[in-house]
């Protein structure tokens, strides 16, 4: 697609099929006029898929009907191969797209000396990685594994930045763009336009509605599936990918899993493809939960389900129903986190305590481990600072950090502890 007078300013919507501006003969909605015949129509398709359902669209609204029932995947796949977009490999794997993967990959690690290296030399690196997946010469080099401690333990892995920039480009340019047409616009992780904060906000929106019709009747059912990435099914991700994405681009993402992780099961979510491997894996369960089981009030971040209805029994269903579908996938609801509560109790969600307030309102209040962990982090990180072993103010840049976090909670007083608190630390 060209824009229509793409060398003039003023950005008119008339154009006839000969592509000629400022006229009436037609009025064509997306602003642009036809290019020649090897115009490359997939990414016209990908955004018309995406503004449908609402995961992508570039000016986000309120959610629709067909965004709150989620989309049926009989619909999105049809007979197979002709729902799956036909994109240019030079859009993926060609000099410009590859160049701007590797801008996005260097951004917040230019401090590290590999990446200073590869962007010093990035024309010549990029047109050596060009020239090797053009002739099908690249293979991705070994891997490291470092252990995280915080919140949790686990162990991530990565991932030599040649390769990321190789598989940022093609999640990007390909396999995002795919595989997201058919999630459900409650689905909220690692997505553009999307996140926790976008989650948080659905869940308030969610618990609003179920007070404003049910008040505190009904429940909430809370699910955490156990060791999700560990129990991650190497066959089931290359059906997803296969399913979604066009050959070539399945081959790569699939060889590219195999030679990280085996044949599993379990990935590491130090990997992009893993990462994006996570968001899709639970979509059946998604569609099943809005579309099956009628529940409009549902949100999903990565592993944790939360779903909101006025009936308790129905809830019992749908818990059984998801541990069923959960376990034809090589997974299980977490015995002691997943639960049914009423829907005026207290529950935790993304590092929040939340709650109905007897007005109706949904109450997001940080919770007290957020609190404990900040504080001993900086006093760690103060002690290192005085000794000179941070430079000066770093300590203050990162509580001014969590205190931008926290203040997105409903809980002024507990800013105002956290402030003085701070301030006694740097009196000390």
């Amino acid at each position: 697609m060209r824009s229509c007078n793409r060398n003039n300013g003023n950005n008119v919507g008339n154009v006839n099929t000969s592509g000629n501006c400022g006229n009436n003969n037609a009025n064509n909605g997306n602003f642009a006029a036809p290019d020649s015949a090897e115009t490359r129509t997939w990414s016209i398709h990908a955004v018309s898929e995406i503004r449908e359902v609402g995961t992508g669209s570039l000016r986000p609204v309120g959610e629709r009907p067909e965004q709150g029932r989620g989309r049926r995947a009989s619909a999105l796949w049809g007979d197979g191969a002709a729902a799956v977009p036909t994109i240019d490999p030079e859009d993926v794997i060609g000099f410009d797209a590859l160049w701007e993967s590797m801008m996005r990959c260097r951004r917040g690690v230019m401090w590290k000396a590999s990446v200073q290296s590869f962007v010093l030399n990035g024309p010549e690196n990029i047109a050596r990685l060009c020239d090797e997946l053009h002739d099908g010469s690249y293979r991705a080099r070994p891997t490291t594994s470092f252990t995280v401690t915080s919140p949790k333990r686990r162990e991530i892995m990565a991932i030599p930045f040649r390769d990321r920039v190789v598989q940022r480009s093609y999640n990007d340019n390909a396999i995002y763009p795919c595989m997201s047409r058919c999630w459900i616009y409650d689905n909220a992780a690692c997505q553009k336009g999307k996140g926790t904060d976008f989650a948080r906000r659905r869940m308030r929106c969610h618990l609003e509605r179920h007070a404003r019709r049910h008040g505190a009747e009904g429940g909430i059912l809370i699910v955490d599936v156990r060791g999700y990435y560990a129990h991650l099914r190497m066959d089931v991700m290359e059906r997803r990918f296969s399913r979604a994405c066009p050959e070539w681009v399945a081959d790569f993402a699939i060889r590219t899993m195999r030679n990280q992780y085996g044949d599993g099961p379990g990935v590491n979510p130090g990997s992009q493809l893993a990462q994006i491997a996570g968001v899709d894996y639970l979509d059946p369960v998604d569609h099943a939960i809005k579309e099956r089981m009628g529940v409009r009030g549902y949100v999903r971040y990565m592993d944790d389900l939360v779903l909101v209805h006025e009936s308790r029994e129905h809830l019992r269903a749908c818990l059984a129903d998801i541990t069923e579908r959960l376990g034809e996938i090589g997974l299980e609801p977490h015995q002691h986190k997943t639960r049914i509560i009423c829907a005026g109790e207290r529950f935790a969600f993304l590092g929040f305590d939340w709650r109905l307030a007897g007005d109706g309102h949904a109450v997001m209040t940080l919770r007290k481990e957020s609190v404990k962990r900040m504080r001993r982090g900086k006093r760690r990180l103060y002690a290192l600072e005085s000794q000179g072993l941070r430079p000066e103010g770093t300590t203050r840049t990162s509580y001014e950090g969590w205190r931008a976090h926290a203040a997105k909670g409903d809980n002024p007083r507990l800013l105002e502890n956290s402030d003085e608190w701070f301030k006694r630390l740097e009196r000390s």
